[in-house]
């Protein structure tokens, strides 16, 4: 079953509210999609879903989710399928994917107050978040 098949057998089952969406890089470099559905007349009733990335837009089946799908493709890098309005939210469209592991932090990139060693003179550190720490 796909994510939207997914989605939409639990839409069917109650799941009417689509909370959050968001993604996780894995150690490999994947990507898993992860949805949080909620029931309107059991709001305690929750439900989390996973996919690996790509898939397909739900902003169909939950009107919520084109916001949530739209800050996981820039943060994130993936790509939702079908989606009604992709284009980014704040950053520019050569950013990156701020969140993904392999992409270097642009404030870490020149000189920052950490790089000498006090307690090793004349050694210098690389900043956490650089690809060559």
């Amino acid at each position: 079953m796909n994510w939207r098949e997914m989605l939409l057998a639990l839409r069917g089952d109650g799941y009417d509210v689509l909370d959050w969406l968001s993604a996780v890089e894995n150690p490999d470099g994947t990507v898993r999609i992860t949805a949080c559905l909620v029931r309107s007349d059991a709001p305690r009733e929750v439900r989390l879903v996973q996919a690996p990335a790509p898939v397909e837009s739900v902003a169909d089946i939950f009107p919520s989710a084109a916001w949530h799908e739209r800050e996981t493709a820039e943060m994130f890098g993936v790509t939702f399928a079908g989606h009604p309005n992709p284009r980014r939210l704040l950053l520019p469209d050569d950013a990156g994917a701020p969140l993904r592991k392999d992409v270097p932090l642009p404030g870490r990139l020149g000189h920052w107050p950490g790089e000498m060693d006090p307690a090793k003179p004349g050694r210098r550190q690389s900043p956490p978040g650089t690809p060559w720490q």
